[in-house]
């Protein structure tokens, strides 16, 4: 679960990027966060993946308050699909999410077994299954599409079974099919892994296809939340003054 209770981001040397935004997320739902901005739609995704830790305001990740001092631990439940995310080319597709290191080590016996799972391999294996590359497995990264290489990074985001899943600009160097094969992807997901997947996208048409919620920014303040079919017809609650003076 992730609640933002009045959240702002302030920008280096300039205006606030967000401020005073409300929300939660709910389990099984695919939200998008939609804006002219891309300042904008990329700050409020590195908050709720525990990037970046409010200027003002408070956000809850998993139930642990995102502060300096607690932002890495709570960034370990939040899965981030990176769309510049790099693999090892000459390593097949399932080497590339089962890597011999200690990044295994999160995993315990019973959060496997949760999955019917026995191993990490078997878990591996699943995982790819549920993104739909479970018959290329064996096959070399450095053949994979655009598109495929995308999926691989959602599975790899999803390995350490996080509480919710990130995907920012999920569009990003891909054609629309492409982006919208991989939200086909993420939707699924938010449905059977039963956890709240945020995404945004360059490209706001993608909305009335594949989002349950929409989040819109304007001027970094929240206009509206809703189903997308109703963006034309209702704006966003009020959202309650947590702005600091001056």
């Amino acid at each position: 679960m992730i609640e933002l209770l009045g959240v702002g981001l302030d920008a280096p040397h300039g205006p606030w990027v967000i401020r005073g935004v409300c929300a939660d997320f709910e389990f099984g739902e695919l939200t998008f966060v939609v804006s002219a901005d891309r300042a904008a739609r990329l700050a409020l995704l590195d908050v709720v993946s525990a990037r970046r830790v409010p200027t003002e305001g408070r956000a809850w990740v998993s139930g642990a308050p995102l502060m300096s001092d607690t932002a890495r631990s709570v960034a370990a439940f939040v899965g981030r699909v990176d769309q510049r995310q790099a693999f090892i080319e000459g390593d097949t597709v399932l080497a590339n999410v089962l890597p011999a290191d200690p990044w295994w080590s999160r995993f315990t016996r019973r959060q496997m077994a949760s999955r019917g799972a026995k191993t990490a391999r078997d878990f591996a294996l699943q995982t790819l299954e549920g993104v739909g590359l479970g018959s290329c497995t064996d096959q070399p990264v450095g053949t994979l599409d655009s598109w495929q290489r995308r999926r691989l990074a959602v599975a790899r985001a999803m390995i350490p079974r996080p509480d919710q899943l990130v995907a920012p600009e999920v569009d990003g160097e891909l054609s629309p099919a492409q982006a919208a094969d991989v939200l086909g992807v993420l939707r699924t997901l938010a449905r059977s892994a039963r956890i709240p997947v945020i995404v945004s996208a360059e490209d706001a048409t993608l909305v009335q296809l594949f989002a349950d919620r929409v989040l819109v920014l304007e001027g970094g303040l929240l206009t509206f939340d809703g189903p997308p079919h109703a963006i034309g017809g209702r704006a966003a609650p009020p959202q309650r003054d947590f702005m600091r003076a001056g």
